[in-house]
């Protein structure tokens, strides 16, 4: 790989779209299968804002690279809140209706707290550990879809989606490519990232915890300018919120199950991303629980907070 920068961002581009064809067509072919517009939000388009992170973490985890493929996880959350919920924010404030979000923010609190007593609790994430994320993630689907409570990550118009009746063929097809190009970008990104940490001597945790993290982020952060373009702010957050639990619950835990051996939790993610993430969430809820909008001053702390934590991690 002569140069690894323009191959990051070739990587980078193929990954961005390819997650959202493979979000687009897994979508309509769902629907084109008679499945409901609120199911294929809660599942298919769930996981697909989130399908960056994961085949970028299964990716590193299969070449035995748990510390990056730990990082990512850990370091999109971080970028999630700090990175894109204050840039948002400082280019428009977020209005937020805490009864709308209220159940998502106080899941992702839990999910975040789990994963950091398990990170703590074993020094590694087994394959036990794994099980217990993806049981939370499974509840987690099962009680939407029971409830037929709408979490804010669908960003598609779902139910004009499925009026169309689109053509199953058409939506396999678009998903194969979108899956293709996902896979492709993925790999080059994660050989560049991988590449260019060698030659700047940067540990595997701080790899994936700040390149990889904020490249898989870029899905989540043109979702949610998307939603502000619109004006639809409590599906801007929502969209964050949704992706980071789905990024602790079915990510980490899918990756620690198929990895083979548990994945250690080294001093850097010890005593640095785990405090971050859960850092960066409780300022979230508290920032969401006492305020009817996110304004510039508190985007500006976000951002502020993310550039902090981004210096001390290249520092350490």
């Amino acid at each position: 790989m002569e140069n690894p920068y323009l191959w990051l961002g070739f990587g980078i581009a193929l990954t961005w779209v390819g997650a959202e064809l493979l979000v687009r067509g897994s979508s309509r072919l769902a629907l084109a299968l008679g499945v409901r517009p609120l199911v294929v939000g809660l599942t298919v388009v769930a996981l697909g804002t989130s399908s960056p992170e994961a085949v970028v973490s299964f990716l590193a985890a299969r070449r035995e690279a748990g510390g990056i493929a730990l990082g990512n996880v850990l370091g999109s959350n971080i970028a999630n809140i700090g990175l894109i919920l204050g840039i948002l924010a400082l280019l428009h404030p977020l209005p937020v209706r805490w009864k709308t979000i209220r159940l998502d923010v106080m899941l992702l609190l839990f999910s975040t707290a789990l994963a950091c007593a398990l990170a703590y609790f074993g020094r590694a994430f087994s394959r036990l550990d794994g099980v217990i994320l993806l049981l939370f993630f499974v509840l987690y689907i099962a009680y939407y879809i029971r409830t037929g409570h709408e979490p804010a990550v669908v960003e598609l118009d779902l139910e004009a989606e499925a009026r169309v009746k689109p053509s199953a063929a058409k939506a396999a097809l678009l998903s194969l490519v979108g899956l293709g190009l996902l896979l492709v970008g993925a790999r080059e990104f994660l050989g560049a990232a991988t590449q260019i940490a060698k030659i700047f001597e940067i540990p595997p945790a701080v790899v994936g915890g700040t390149i990889l993290a904020v490249g898989t982020s870029l899905p989540e952060l043109a979702a949610s300018v998307v939603a502000v373009v619109r004006g639809q702010y409590d599906l801007a957050v929502g969209n964050i919120v949704g992706s980071n639990v789905v990024n602790l619950a079915f990510v980490l835990g899918g990756v620690a199950v198929v990895s083979g051996p548990p994945i250690g939790v080294d001093a850097e993610a010890a005593k640095l991303f785990f405090p971050a993430m859960l850092g960066f969430t409780l300022f979230l809820f508290l920032l969401l629980r006492i305020g009817t909008k996110l304004n510039r001053l508190e985007g500006g702390i976000l951002l502020g907070g993310y550039l902090a934590f981004a210096i001390r991690v290249y520092l350490s």
